[in-house]
């Protein structure tokens, strides 16, 4: 293939620059702010329930990274002894608390009102968060669930437990910001969170055909719509819109290159690199796309919720996602979805 062949970028990247834009501007001008975790937190559509503005340190990372900040923030952890072995995420968010600068990425993530934590997601969290708890001397309210082993074959009184988690968690919130959380504001944002899966699951869907409409820097770019805007009205209007671009140019047979351009069909597994987002073009003028990612296939979007149950489905939320669950279960997903993504194997397509 010609190097210089015209690579066919989805159009809603725009979007999603825009509403990464007004995040970040909510964050510094709405109060309260909550620091909260990516994961598949269930905390996030309580947080929009109970009128809290979300602020996801690991996201502000991902902005620090993309804008070649991160260096300067890394450095100024590991200046006051934080290894180099932990997360670069952790030492971003605690170099800029340290020292955000003049003119930090996106404004800035402001300084946080309470913490939310849960457990379903990496280990270091668990001293990130009570780092952070130290310096900005605010609440912290944690959400506990049980590591998940066999998804078919999960007690009931792990969901019972989770169930408890998430209510206490409610009833901490609603004291420490002397709020009410309703029952219709917290079923109004799981809503919004079953829609955003239903359209995330099929845009994933649309990914299998040749060529992929779409490639993986564009999904990554769509995980925002679907973590940090998960449980509103926002976040479904975005992501029905990139659901129904991704739609049309499946019909038409359009991806990132054409079908005699797409060469190989490439499985990408953990983080994209945000510092470098380029190398994805790199492989582009290769002939390569990456259809699929353990990354946004498996951690965030897998539970459809019943915004009738609305704490049930919280729990079923923070219990499924990859990172609370076993890695054999991610192991036979995983083959499933080789095959049914075409994944390239030396030689060709399987």
């Amino acid at each position: 293939m010609s190097k210089n062949q015209d690579i066919d970028r989805p159009a809603f990247n725009r979007d999603i620059a825009a509403a990464i834009g007004r995040h970040y501007e909510a964050v510094r001008k709405n109060r309260p702010v909550g620091y909260t975790l990516m994961s598949s937190n269930p905390l996030i559509e309580v947080a929009y329930a109970a009128g809290i503005q979300p602020a996801f340190p690991e996201n502000y990372a991902c902005v620090c990274a993309a804008r070649h900040m991160s260096t300067a923030y890394c450095n100024q952890a590991e200046a006051l002894k934080y290894s180099r072995d932990i997360c670069s995420y952790c030492r971003n968010n605690i170099g800029y608390t340290v020292e955000a600068g003049e003119d930090p990425p996106a404004g800035g993530i402001g300084s946080p009102d309470l913490l939310l934590m849960t457990s379903s997601a990496c280990t270091h969290y668990f001293k990130w968060w009570d780092t952070l708890k130290e310096i900005h001397k605010k609440p912290l309210i944690f959400v506990n669930t049980p590591r998940v082993m066999e998804r078919a074959a999960t007690p009931d009184y792990y969901m019972n437990y989770a169930k408890g988690e998430i209510e206490a968690a409610i009833r901490d919130i609603e004291a420490v910001l002397d709020v009410t959380i309703s029952r219709e504001a917290l079923s109004r944002a799981v809503g919004y969170s079953d829609q955003l899966v239903e359209y995330w699951q099929k845009i994933l869907a649309l990914q299998t055909r040749v060529p992929a409409p779409l490639n993986l820097s564009d999904l990554g770019n769509a995980l925002f719509a679907l973590i940090v805007l998960a449980g509103t009205e926002e976040g479904v209007t975005l992501m029905a819109q990139i659901h129904d671009e991704t739609a049309r140019r499946a019909a038409e047979g359009r991806g990132v290159l054409t079908r005699e351009g797409e060469r190989h069909r490439l499985l990408w597994m953990n983080i994209p690199f945000w510092y470098n987002l380029k190398l994805f073009g790199t492989f582009e003028k290769r002939g390569c796309v990456f259809p699929m990612s353990d990354y946004c296939q498996y951690i965030w979007g897998t539970t459809r919720m019943d915004p009738g149950r609305p704490v049930e489905s919280l729990a079923r939320k923070a219990l499924e996602g990859e990172l609370n669950t076993s890695v054999d279960a991610h192991i036979e997903q995983l083959l499933r979805d080789i095959k049914a993504y075409q994944i390239s194997f030396v030689g060709g397509r399987p």
